[in-house]
């Protein structure tokens, strides 16, 4: 009768680890997969907030101001409920296919009224990251004191260079209460930001426009007029700290799980990544419309 072999101990574990090996290599090409699927992904969201930008301006001969009202108020405010505080984000849904969210808010009163938390408590797939692994809503001491949820986004627009010139002298395309055109972009469209994603995961509530926008440089309180500190915002933190409690703590500014890069929308509608160590002067002309500079040292991809 004849006998059959099996696998020694030795053998077995040489094929165990044999197998332990090719799955190791296998899993960076997997990682690296999914990350290009989540990149474009990202990619298409941020194209959708593009077109609904340019529909919104046809319509209105205008774009969406980062918010309805004055940079100074916010949730921090000592009544925020009072304050109108309406979103580019809210203001565009229409122009995303998104009336059904639309629908549920109240232009009428503050974003952060009662009668808006069941529209603040969407999470809207259009503005989250595929790549975002943060909470889905905002863990701020300040919103949780209104309602526990305050969905965030991954996006925000560009609104100044500076903190000190997002307050006295915006010199992006969306700041509080503005009322920017397309043709008021003089440096064209495709030399302009217009949105940079960002993975704050406290601030960035979707509905509010206290937080609405970004500056391309993070804050530093001691240095005025500007208030900023001489590197980009990109993948730093913390990106603004706040004064005598006067704004809201905001850990990350243009920023992104994206390994190396972040996405920007342009306004021509392209997206592009762009590396945290580009130039600060670079990034700042990209982020002026009309600074009439010569862009040198940025090749889109």
């Amino acid at each position: 009768m004849r006998r059959v072999r099996g696998f020694t101990l030795v053998e077995l574990l040489v094929v165990i680890g044999i197998i332990c090996v090719l799955i190791a290599l296998l899993l960076p090409a997997v990682q690296q997969v999914r990350e290009a699927a989540r990149r474009t992904a990202c990619r298409n969201n941020l194209k959708q907030l593009g077109l609904a930008f340019h529909n919104y301006e046809s319509v209105n001969r205008v774009l969406p101001s980062s918010s309805t009202s004055e940079i100074a108020l916010g949730v921090w405010s000592p009544n925020p409920t009072q304050y109108a505080l309406q979103s580019w984000a809210g203001m565009i849904l229409p122009f995303l296919e998104l009336t059904n969210v639309q629908t549920q808010v109240n232009f009428n009163v503050s974003s952060l009224d009662p009668i808006n938390y069941r529209a603040a408590a969407q999470v809207i797939a259009v503005y989250r990251c595929p790549s975002y692994t943060g909470p889905a809503y905002s863990q701020s001491p300040l919103y949780l004191a209104l309602s526990p949820n305050y969905a965030v986004r991954n996006y925000a627009t560009m609104g100044a260079t500076t903190i000190g010139k997002i307050y006295q002298h915006p010199d992006g395309v969306f700041y509080a209460q503005s009322s920017t055109r397309m043709a008021d972009v003089k440096d064209g469209t495709s030399n302009t930001i217009f949105v940079a994603e960002t993975r704050e995961p406290n601030a960035a509530v979707w509905i509010d426009g206290g937080t609405g926008s970004l500056t391309s440089h993070p804050y530093d309180p001691t240095s005025p007029p500007d208030y900023a500190l001489p590197q980009v915002g990109m993948n730093y933190t913390p990106y603004f700290t706040p004064q005598n409690s006067q704004g809201i703590s905001c850990d990350w500014g243009p920023s992104s799980m994206h390994p190396d890069v972040v996405l920007h929308l342009f306004g021509d509608g392209s997206v592009h990544f762009v590396s945290p160590l580009i130039l600060p002067y670079v990034y700042d002309s990209l982020v002026t419309p009309d600074g009439g500079e010569t862009i040198t040292g940025f090749v889109a991809d």
